[in-house]
C-alpha cells in the first residue's frame, strides 16, 4: 500500500474515533475574571475590547484552569486577550462548567471551511517578462512595488507572521535566503511548520499537501531567487504559525482557537504584520456563522483580530473565495474592525484594460454596513511557487491576493516606521485605483492597491526615454548592463553582434516607466564561455529611441 492509501487509512481511523465521542463538542469557555499584579480582581467585559493592553496582557487564572481540568474538561489553548479557554467536553462535563461560578458564558468553536481555488496552471518555459522579476514581474508592478524596490525598500527590519496551513519551504530556491525568527506548529504540538512524518493529527505529512498552502503564501512575501521570481519583501523577518488542518482531512476540521493562539503567539515575539490567508463560515452540516454574524463582535477570531489592531498589528485578512456560492459573503475575521480585508483581481498583464474583480473574490458589506472588502490586489492567475513539483504555477485565491496586501503593508511600515494600523490602512485607502463603482463599493472596497503611491514617496518620471552607456565596459567577467530611463512603459530590445555581423544575443524587456538603471533592473547580457573575446557592437531599442555602441570583451 502506497503512502497516500495508508495517509487515507489512518484519517479514517481517527474519523472512526472521533465517531466515538460524538457527543463531544470544542468550545470556548469564557471566564468572569482575572488577577492583577496587586492580587485584585479585574472583570472581564466585551471580550477584552474594553481592557487596556496591560490587562489583555494578563494571564489566565491558573486556578480557574485547575478547577476546569478537575471538572473533565480538556484543556486545548486559553487565551489572554479573550480570557478564554478552548476545550473538549461531553455535555456532562459542559453543564458543570456552565454551572461554575467563575464562568460567564460557553460557545461553540467554529471550524475552517477553505474552497478549493481554481486548478493550477503549470509553466513551461516562459517568457520572462522583465530579467530580475521573473514570472513575478507582471503581479509586482501592477501594484507598484518595484518602483519601492528601487528605492531600496525591500522590507528590512519589519517582522511579518504567518496564520496558515503549513510552510514547507526549506526544499524550494525560493525560499534559499529567507529570514525565519520562530515557528510553531499549534496542531501537532511541536516546533516543525514542514513536512513531517507519523504526526499526531495531521498523520504522513509526506504524502500530503498540509503543509503546501501556507509556503505559497509565503513565496510570494519572501521568495527571491533572481531571474525567476521575487516576493513584495524578501527581506523582511518571518514568524511562521501553522494553525490550520488541510483540506484533504474534511472530517478533522481546523478550528478557530489555535488562530487565535497564533495570533497572541505572533504579538508576543513583535509581529509588525500578520497575514491571514483563510476563513470561517458554514461547516458541511450547516453549522457555523450565518451572514447575520459578519458585525466585527460575534466571531472570536474577529474580536482577537481587532484587539490585534489595537494592540498596534497591521492585520491583513483574506476577503474569502465566496461570490459565486451560496454563502457570498466575506468570511470571519474579514469583518473585524481595522483589519485589512482583500479582495482578488486578475493580471490583465498590460495597460489595454484596467483589472476586474475574480468571480469568486467574496463581497461585502458587514453585517452591520462597513465596506468590505477594503481593497483588492492580483489574486487571480499569479505565480506562486510550486512546492511539489518544484518552480513556479499559477494559482487563484483570495489567498494569494492578501499576502501581497501584507508585504505593501510591511513596505510602507519600513518607509514609515512611526505609523500604525490606521495609517497603513488609510494610505491604501487615499490611493487605490478606484475600481467598479464610483468610491468605496463591497465589490473591490476602495479599489486596487498602489505601493508607491500610499508610501507618499513621489516619483518623478523622465520626460523622455535616455539609452545611456552600458556598463562594466570593457567587460571581465559577469553581466553588461545597459541602463535606460523611459518616459512610458514600453518594450526596450537589445540586440549584440560580433565584428562579423553574426547576432550573439537578443532579448526584449517589458518595462514600465521609470529608471532602470541598476543591476538587477536594467536589461543586460550575460556572455556565456562560448563568446571570445573581442570587440562587440550592440543595438539598444526602447518605444523612442535606438541607439548603437560598441562593447569591448576582455577575460
Amino acid at each position: 500500500m502506497n503512502k497516500r492509501a495508508w495517509g487515507w487509512c489512518a484519517a479514517l481511523l481517527m474519523h472512526a474515533g472521533a465517531l466515538a465521542v460524538a457527543a463531544e463538542q470544542n468550545i470556548w469557555i469564557l471566564l468572569r475574571d482575572k488577577t492583577d499584579a496587586e492580587g485584585q480582581r479585574v472583570a472581564w467585559v466585551d471580550l477584552g475590547a474594553g481592557h487596556a493592553d496591560a490587562e489583555l496582557d494578563l494571564p489566565v487564572t491558573q486556578p480557574y484552569i485547575e478547577r476546569l481540568r478537575e471538572m473533565g474538561v480538556a484543556v486545548r489553548f486559553s487565551s489572554r486577550w479573550l480570557n478564554a479557554v478552548s476545550a473538549r467536553v461531553s455535555p456532562e462535563v459542559q453543564r458543570r462548567v456552565q454551572a461554575a461560578d467563575f464562568v460567564v458564558a460557553i460557545r461553540p468553536v467554529q471550524r475552517l471551511q477553505r474552497p478549493s481555488p481554481p486548478p493550477p496552471a503549470l509553466l513551461a518555459s516562459p517568457k520572462l517578462l522583465q530579467s530580475h522579476y521573473g514570472l513575478a514581474f507582471a503581479q509586482l508592478a501592477q501594484i507598484a512595488v518595484p518602483r519601492l524596490h528601487d528605492r531600496g525598500f525591500t522590507g528590512a527590519g519589519v517582522r511579518v507572521a504567518l496564520l496558515d496551513n503549513g510552510f514547507h519551504y526549506a526544499e524550494h530556491a525560493a525560499f534559499d535566503s529567507i529570514r525565519v525568527v520562530a515557528q510553531r506548529d499549534f496542531v501537532n504540538g511541536d516546533e516543525v511548520v514542514g513536512d513531517e512524518a507519523d504526526q499526531p493529527i495531521t498523520g504522513d505529512e509526506m504524502s500530503s499537501s498540509q503543509n503546501v498552502h501556507g509556503a505559497q503564501v509565503l513565496s510570494l512575501l519572501a521568495g527571491y531567487q533572481p531571474g525567476h521570481f521575487v516576493g513584495v519583501v524578501p527581506d523582511a523577518e518571518y514568524i511562521l504559525a501553522k494553525t490550520e488542518l488541510d483540506d484533504t482531512l474534511p472530517e478533522l476540521p481546523s478550528e478557530e482557537d489555535r488562530w487565535v493562539a497564533g495570533l497572541e503567539w505572533a504579538d508576543s515575539l513583535g509581529a509588525q504584520v500578520v497575514n491571514s490567508s483563510l476563513g470561517y463560515n458554514r461547516w458541511d452540516d450547516g453549522t457555523g456563522y450565518s451572514p447575520a454574524d459578519l458585525d466585527g463582535e460575534t466571531a472570536l477570531t474577529s474580536v482577537a483580530a481587532a484587539l490585534a489592531v489595537r494592540r498596534g498589528i497591521v492585520v491583513v485578512v483574506a476577503a474569502g473565495n465566496e461570490a459565486d456560492k451560496d454563502w457570498h459573503y466575506i468570511t470571519v475575521p474579514a469583518d473585524a474592525d481595522g483589519a485589512i480585508a482583500v479582495g482578488a483581481v486578475d493580471v490583465p498583464g498590460s495597460d489595454e484594460r484596467v483589472p476586474q474583480i475574480a468571480a469568486f473574490s467574496s463581497r461585502g458589506p458587514t453585517a452591520d454596513g462597513r465596506v468590505k472588502p477594503d481593497v483588492v490586489a492580483p489574486g487571480s492567475g499569479v505565480v506562486v511557487a510550486d512546492l511539489q513539483g518544484g518552480g513556479y504555477v499559477r494559482h487563484g485565491g483570495t489567498s494569494f491576493a492578501t499576502p501581497l496586501v501584507s508585504g505593501v503593508c510591511a513596505l510602507l511600515l519600513q518607509v514609515h516606521p512611526e505609523w500604525g494600523p490606521a495609517q497603513v490602512l488609510e494610505a491604501l485607502r487615499s490611493t487605490a485605483l478606484d475600481l467598479g463603482a464610483v468610491g468605496p463599493d463591497p465589490v473591490y472596497g476602495w479599489g486596487q492597491i498602489n505601493a508607491l503611491a500610499a508610501s507618499g514617496l513621489a516619483e518623478v518620471l523622465p520626460r523622455e526615454d535616455h539609452l545611456l552607456p552600458p556598463f562594466p565596459n570593457p567587460a571581465r567577467d559577469g553581466e553588461v548592463h545597459f541602463p535606460v530611463q523611459l518616459a512610458e512603459r514600453g518594450h526596450v530590445e537589445l540586440s549584440v553582434f560580433d565584428v562579423a555581423g553574426r547576432l550573439v544575443f537578443a532579448e526584449r524587456w517589458d518595462l514600465w516607466p521609470g529608471s532602470h538603471d541598476r543591476p538587477g533592473r536594467a536589461p543586460r547580457w550575460t556572455p556565456s564561455r562560448a563568446v571570445a573575446n573581442g570587440i562587440y557592437f550592440y543595438q539598444l531599442r526602447s518605444p523612442n529611441r535606438s541607439h548603437l555602441g560598441k562593447i569591448a570583451l576582455v577575460r
